[in-house]
């Protein structure tokens, strides 16, 4: 069962996954680059989503520390984009499960095998794949709401 649900706070797949907790009472948090950076600037209200901000303001270690917090990554999007290609090389690297664009029951199924309670929510942004934000948020939202 899904008890905390993290992520780095950028616009789209992240921000969604934020979303979906927020709206169904689960904790949220993460870490999110210095100055709470995302693609259309500093978003401060990720504090009150619970991250906490890296001492750096690139994207990369906010995206190792994230992962290495959870228990498994989902990943929504262009999974040959650098930033997915990080998270999946970072998932390999501290041997952490993930998973890529699933069905709703695949997901329910490697939460349960898996024994996922913190997960991490990663993907493209918005800005590069429009939308992305709201099906990665209605997605969670249907996938968790059967547990």
């Amino acid at each position: 069962m899904i008890v905390k649900i993290i992520s780095g706070g950028q616009t789209g797949a992240d921000r969604g996954g934020l979303e979906a907790g927020k709206e169904l009472g689960i904790l949220t948090g993460g870490t999110a680059p210095k100055g709470y950076r995302t693609e259309n600037g500093s978003d401060l209200f990720l504090k009150e989503l619970g991250l906490v901000e890296h001492t750096s303001s690139s994207y990369p270690p906010r995206t190792v520390d994230n992962v290495r917090n959870s228990d498994g990554t989902i990943i929504f999007g262009n999974i040959n984009s650098p930033g997915c290609k990080l998270t999946i090389s970072t998932c390999i690297k501290f041997k952490k499960p993930y998973i890529i664009n699933p069905t709703e029951q695949d997901f329910r199924n490697w939460i349960d095998k898996k024994f996922i309670r913190i997960l991490n929510v990663a993907g493209n942004r918005e800005n590069t794949n429009s939308g992305i934000q709201e099906r990665v948020k209605q997605f969670l939202i249907s996938s968790l709401l059967i547990k």
